[in-house]
């Protein structure tokens, strides 16, 4: 049958598409592969879905089938819903975190919400757990109605197919317009059937009509295969359109749905009802449509099945629609209030799943209404326990427009607005909203306030009007007298960024009093991160504690804003690097089209602890993705931080061009808006790259431009971390005294009980600004803190410090060690301006750095001696015996200094002593 295109599905011309998809089947079974077809309506898309079902069955395949449905677009993941209820007992397998994730995305569980991410890899997770036992694949018709979040899925999971044995194969029509994003799916051209393989259609299903009427219809239906069919079907033997009037005149695909919607209105009214409750409610699912028709409804399909309008699956509990066209025909051939009333019914079919309820009410309702819009707010609220922030914020809009009373109206849309803004980083969307809110007296609730001003926050950077907004709105509104709630609690966050990045004390001072009327609150709460901000040192012990306990509980935590602000506290505190896999989370999911809003704080920390723990090239990959993201998005304020990051890591590189570059971008940004905080953070980089460059003046007139010497002021935190900086500037430029106040200073700031690192620059300040008669034990202090190789540059420039104060002591031989730790961290660092600085210390204590020896290296005292009694012939034995060590301990010397040599073997150790510059020597105190 094949020479004559006819297959034995039935399909006609359809060789060279089947032929592919068998062999993709084959890839599937064993590899994995996806596959997108393409093509005009009623092309054939939907036949060569069902056609190829049957041959994956006989490979072994398990064939799970989903579909597009265009009522339900507002729905996330409605379409990843019906690809996995099937799938329920692999989902109990799944880990816990997992399991609840999906649950929750998808409204089968309860929990916190889960990220975008974490649902797509969990989905990834569970189809892999299916295709175990064999093959699965997955077919998914009408991806262009799909909803976004599931279409987002189907990509993330088609990406991921390598080395599973999952086969993704969907489709969509050819004209699904700009707003279908690509999915990254190999794409598979259904092309209209030649004329050839139309009349051979024809003849095979329509035989008693004449080769002239076929003809006719083949050149009307121009090679689509439905219309063939429908026009063939519609036509009498004469040639005319049953029913009379005009034939097909304007394009296939329409005129085909005019045929199905006359088929549709011959049919009973019981069964044209039943019709649409389907269409209205998408899923098909039987058990609804019973609820919703009542009882002994369902026989009433039974002339839509004889017709072939619609299918009932295997199982008895799923309707389907022959064609999307059909559905779209039942729709359009009811009224308005035929639609409403579908809607009510399903409504009352769904009262355990309330956002599915709250859609329905939504479009059964016309008139404002309190009642039905608490339930759609209800809805979006489980939205946003979902992880879905597109749909909770077309939820609020729709609750919005329902609620009779004008201030739930604006609340409602002010709460959109924010999360618009806030988790979805939609900014268009959130103004376009809020020029619904603006110039109405009620505009200045909390909600509409919160809204407005962290959107003038982070486009304009315009803090003023940000605290202004805000402090106006919270003095009308009753303060509570526990802990902030709700709008309260949203407008206190949101007023702290606006102090935070102004960082003056016209708007730091107000906040201060505000807090006093409230208790102790959790770390991630307003009223902790704007006291943690405001006095780091003031920071109790319990709260710490408490904030470990919640970084511990991130990788649980699938709510991006309870994540976000957990790492901005820990950001204060030094504990980044324990929110760093919840914090990657939010930014993968960002990155999948999920909280792009979230995702760019989720960066700001990523580069910061990036920055912090030695990973420069990394920080600066991040900082630019956050630039970028930003100037893309208009979020101006974060792409500041971002130029902060890079400027950083510059600094420490020794990139001073760049590191300018980026400063003045800061300056000529933030300056003119007044916000001082990102002011001080480009002077701590330029501060830095000056001493890098031993630029001592430079780096002491941008430290004091953070603070003065001798004040560590609130909310200022740079003028905590730059404290090394200020000291080191002041001690270097002949300024001692500024140089033990600021120590001082940091001493009484009580921060060094706050992490290793602040620990450590504390210490360190302390032991630069010592007399000579305890500097050596201030600095072996500093260096013995525990947990400091985490911060590598720190810990450099401890060494660094050390051996500068050792050499200008005469303690040459000490200072090498220090000097060449210094250099060794730089180097490996790739700080070439403070390797450089190390260095030439290194020549003023008279030693070279031989070509043998390794990068920064140096022998300790014991590997010198291990190495001078090894070059003798001793063996590791006796070595250990004269240095009352042990044999294993000897070993270890030797693997050390073997590479710091440049040498393979102790044959080559009297040489390599030999080349070592001789040992001056050292003039003790």
């Amino acid at each position: 049958m094949a020479g004559v295109g006819v297959d034995p599905t039935g399909l006609v011309g359809r060789d060279r598409e089947l032929a592919e998809l068998l062999t993709f089947l084959d890839t599937a079974g064993t590899d994995g592969a996806a596959i997108l077809l393409t093509g005009d309506p009623g092309v054939g898309k939907t036949a060569l879905l069902d056609a190829i079902a049957e041959p994956a069955v006989a490979k072994g395949f398990r064939v799970v089938r989903g579909s597009g449905v265009e009522y339900e677009t507002d729905i996330s993941f409605a379409g990843l819903h019906q690809l996995i209820v099937s799938l329920s007992p692999e989902l109990g397998r799944l880990p816990r975190p997992m399991r609840e994730a999906l649950e929750v995305a998808l409204g089968l569980g309860a929990g916190p919400a889960p990220s975008r991410i974490a649902v797509l890899n969990a989905a990834l997770s569970l189809f892999a757990e299916a295709a175990k036992e064999r093959p699965l694949l997955l077919v998914v018709d009408d991806l262009h109605v799909i909803d976004d979040a599931s279409r987002s899925a189907v990509g993330f999971v088609a990406r991921r197919l390598d080395g599973h044995r999952i086969g993704l194969l969907a489709s969509r029509r050819a004209e699904s317009g700009a707003s279908f994003q690509p999915t990254g799916l190999a794409e598979l051209q259904v092309a209209p059937l030649n004329d050839a393989d139309a009349l051979r259609l024809l003849s095979r299903r329509f035989a008693h009509l004449p080769r002239r009427v076929l003809r006719t219809v083949a050149r009307e239906a121009q090679g689509n295969p439905l219309a063939l069919l429908e026009f063939a079907g519609s036509t009498t033997v004469s040639g005319d359109p049953h029913g009379g009037g005009a034939a097909w005149a304007s394009g296939p695909a329409r005129d085909v749905r005019a045929l199905y919607a006359a088929r549709v209105e011959r049919l009973p009214r019981r069964t044209r009802d039943l019709l649409l409750f389907a269409a209205l409610e998408g899923s098909g699912d039987i058990g609804v449509l019973e609820a919703a028709g009542g009882p002994g409804g369902l026989d009433g399909l039974a002339p839509a099945e004889r017709d072939h309008l619609v299918k009932v699956a295997e199982n008895s509990r799923v309707v389907r629609f022959r064609h999307p066209l059909v559905r779209s025909a039942v729709v359009d051939g009811s009224t308005g209030e035929q639609r409403r009333s579908a809607h009510r019914r399903l409504a009352d079919a769904l009262v355990d799943q309330p956002e599915r309820r709250g859609d329905h009410l939504a479009r059964a309702t016309t008139a404002p209404d309190e009642t039905v819009a608490t339930v759609i707010e209800s809805a979006a609220q489980s939205s946003l326990r979902r992880g879905d922030a597109a749909g909770a914020i077309a939820r609020l809009r729709r609750a919005a427009e329902l609620s009779p009373d004008q201030a739930a109206r604006r609340r409602r849309l002010s709460q959109a607005a924010y999360v618009a803004a806030w988790l979805a980083g939609h900014l268009e969307i959130s103004h376009e909203i809020m020029r619904e809110v603006q110039g109405d007296p009620a505009a200045r609730s909390l909600a509409a306030a919160a809204t407005a001003g962290f959107l003038v926050l982070v486009t304009e950077g315009d803090a003023d009007t940000a605290h202004a907004i805000l402090m106006k709105a919270i003095g009308q509104a009753p303060i509570p007298s526990g802990l902030p709630r709700g709008e309260l609690e949203t407008a206190l966050f949101t007023l702290t960024l606006a102090g935070e990045y102004s960082g003056r004390p016209e708007h730091w001072r107000p906040l201060v009093d505000l807090l006093a009327r409230f208790p102790d609150a959790p770390p991630a709460a307003a009223v902790s991160l704007a006291r943690i901000h405001h006095d780091p040192g003031a920071v109790t012990d319990d709260l710490l504690r408490r904030l470990d306990d919640e970084i511990a509980q991130l990788k649980d935590q699938t709510d991006a804003d309870v994540v976000i602000r957990t790492a901005l506290a820990a950001s204060y505190l030094d504990r980044l690097p324990g929110c760093r896999e919840a914090v990657s989370r939010v930014i993968g999911d960002g990155r999948d089209g999920g909280v792009v809003g979230a995702s760019m704080p989720g960066l700001i920390f990523v580069a910061l602890e990036d920055l912090d723990v030695g990973r420069w090239p990394s920080a600066a990959d991040a900082a630019a993705e956050l630039i970028a993201l930003c100037e893309e998005t208009a979020y101006d304020l974060f792409g500041q931080v971002g130029h902060y990051v890079a400027a950083m890591v510059a600094a420490q590189r020794g990139d001073l061009d760049v590191c300018r570059d980026h400063c003045e971008k800061i300056w000529s940004w933030s300056g003119p808006r007044g916000l001082r905080r990102m002011e001080n953070c480009a002077h701590q980089a330029a501060a830095r790259a000056a001493l890098g460059a031993a630029d001592f003046e430079t780096a002491f007139r941008h430290a004091t431009a953070i603070c003065t010497a001798g004040v560590l002021p609130p909310f200022n935190p740079e003028a905590v971390w730059s404290a090394p900086d200020l000291v080191e500037a002041a001690l270097r430029s002949g300024r001692l005294d500024e140089a033990r106040r600021h120590a001082d200073a940091v001493r009484s700031a009580g921060v060094a009980r706050l992490s290793s690192r602040f620990a450590l620059s504390s210490a360190t300040v302390a032991a630069m600004t010592s007399g000579p008669e305890i500097m050596a034990q201030r600095f072996e202090e500093a260096l013995a803190v525990p947990g400091i190789e985490q911060w590598p540059f720190e810990v450099g420039r401890a060494h660094l410090a050390y051996g500068e104060r050792l050499r200008r002591q005469g303690l040459n031989r000490d200072a090498r060690v220090q000097l060449t730790a210094a250099r060794s961290r730089f180097e490996q660092l790739g700080a070439r301006s403070w390797e450089a600085r190390a260095a030439a210390e290194l020549r003023a204590t008279g030693m070279t750095r031989t070509a043998r020896s390794k990068a920064g290296a140096t022998l300790t005292p014991q590997e010198l001696e291990v190495a001078r009694l090894a070059a003798t012939g001793l063996s590791n034995p006796e070595i250990a015996s004269r240095l009352f060590l042990s044999p294993r301990t000897v070993s270890s010397h030797l693997y050390r200094l073997f590479p710091k040599l440049g040498i393979t073997s102790r044959a080559a150790l009297r040489d390599a002593l030999e080349a070592l510059p001789p040992e001056p020597p050292t003039a003790r105190p």
